[in-house]
């Protein structure tokens, strides 16, 4: 039994000792080497607005004359995965090269565009590099979200920032919602509807509320969904040219675009894609929970120039 204890005692000093060891660095530098003119080690570019070309300037080196081919594809702005080659920017060497410079320009920009540069060597070893051009936009693009006209699972409150966000009413972020809904009574109809609701006015439109709203007005446009969507985030003018809306309640439709402008100054438009009639048990303005309440779910986006 000593003899046992005493070979486990050895062996876990060796253990220790073996754990204590120092990890050494390995420094490895790549044979080929893909750098650009600008965007430094994250290879990210930041352009001004209203910029909707760029020149990419691409400096490939390598560790003697090994480099086969450079081929540029289109790549995926938020995940970086190679899309298709771009027409007319591969080149093969019959002799191989150590180095190779080119500029390819973005032509076109209205969003965000990555670049991946590819390079293969005599052994048939790849290496990729990408650039990111990132647009400074005009106008910010939400994410479609859902949207309910009372307080069941989503919430009556949007507000434009993180791409759009839906709250209740006991968010904390109060300050920030840019509209809201709500089931009102739109005279001369004497039953409610599904409407855009200024947030400051709710109380008075008898919708549960919320401190620290702001005030915002609406109107519909004639704007159709295809014009809609063909608003890119570089050109805000076809929204700061439309005229200020006036009104505290417009009725929502399903394929119709509706103009919001909030006391901040910012102003946008509201693509609704879709109304669902819904029912459920609906807290209402006296604190009551009513069972088998109608309501509306809304599904929709934004296009907004911020002030």
């Amino acid at each position: 039994m000593n003899k046992n204890i005493l070979v486990l005692a050895i062996s876990a000093i060796g253990l220790f000792a073996s754990c204590s060891k120092e990890v050494e660095d390995i420094n490895y530098t790549p044979p080929v080497k893909i750098q650009f003119a600008e965007g430094g080690d994250s290879s990210i570019v930041n352009v001004p607005k209203a910029t909707t070309s760029y020149p990419v300037k691409i400096d490939v080196t390598a560790n003697g004359s090994i480099i086969r081919s450079v081929e540029l594809y289109n790549a995926d702005a938020k995940t970086g995965n190679r899309g298709s080659v771009i027409s007319g920017t591969s080149q093969t060497f019959a002799s191989p090269k150590n180095s190779y410079s080119t500029t390819y320009t973005v032509s076109g920009l209205t969003d965000n565009q990555a670049i991946k540069v590819v390079v293969t060597d005599t052994l048939s070893q790849v290496y990729e590099k990408n650039i990111l051009i990132k647009i400074t936009p005009a106008v910010v693009f939400s994410e479609s979200v859902k949207m309910e006209t009372v307080e069941n699972y989503y919430g009556p409150y949007f507000a434009t920032w993180l791409s759009g966000r839906v709250y209740m009413r006991n968010t904390q972020y109060a300050s920030q919602v840019d509209f809201s809904l709500g089931d009102v009574v739109i005279a001369p109809a004497t039953t409610k509807t599904p409407a855009l609701v200024n947030p400051a006015l709710r109380k008075e439109n008898n919708l549960l509320t919320a401190s620290g709203l702001q005030s915002t007005k609406y109107a519909l446009t004639t704007i159709t969904p295809a014009a809609y969507n063909a608003i890119t985030k570089v050109n805000a003018t076809p929204i700061t040219s439309l005229a200020d809306p006036t009104l505290d309640v417009v009725a929502l439709q399903s394929g119709k675009v509706y103009l919001f402008k909030t006391a901040n100054g910012r102003k946008g438009l509201i693509n609704v894609t879709a109304v669902a009639a819904k029912t459920g048990t609906i807290e209402d303005v006296n604190g009551q929970w009513v069972p088998a309440t109608s309501y509306s779910e809304v599904t929709l986006s934004t296009k907004t120039v911020l002030p």
